[in-house]
């Protein structure tokens, strides 16, 4: 297992906190929560130990041929909400982020929250999932400091 000390500093310059908000006909979008790692493919060893450490991920690999000279990528994604609220949040409020990624993670955690009380399935809760998604970062410091 890999020291979460390690895992933090990877993830500060190379990880991904993502909000997704996708269309749904005339329903509301639908929510969801991404953590995603992506690097060479020469570097998939230490992916598939960061996905050991925290216990959960799928590992996909990247095609980049309209990039001549790109070499392929792999990537390590999480998007089971399962996943997400009781292996990767808890893992990076245990460890946390010393970057300004923290920030991103922050407002992941909120609308993991959000989630979890289904207010994304409300006009209402979409909507300040969508306000958090685009809150400036330096806004979102002030205001959740």
């Amino acid at each position: 297992m890999l020291n979460p000390n390690y895992i933090v500093g990877f993830v500060d310059g190379e990880g991904c906190f993502s909000i997704t908000l996708n269309k749904n006909d005339d329903r509301l979008p639908e929510v969801r929560l991404l953590f995603e790692i992506e690097l060479r493919e020469d570097d998939e060893p230490i992916l598939r130990e960061i996905q050991e450490s925290l216990g959960c991920g799928n590992i996909y690999r990247l095609e980049y041929e309209r990039y001549e000279k790109w070499r392929p990528h792999v990537k390590l994604k999480v998007s089971n909400f399962q996943d997400i609220s009781q292996k990767v949040i808890p893992f990076f409020r245990r460890h946390p982020l010393k970057a300004k990624k923290r920030l991103d993670f922050e407002k992941f955690c909120l609308t993991a929250e959000l989630i979890k009380s289904k207010q994304h399935l409300t006009k209402e809760g979409v909507e300040k999932i969508q306000a958090l998604k685009y809150e400036d970062s330096l806004g979102a410091l002030d205001a959740h400091a």
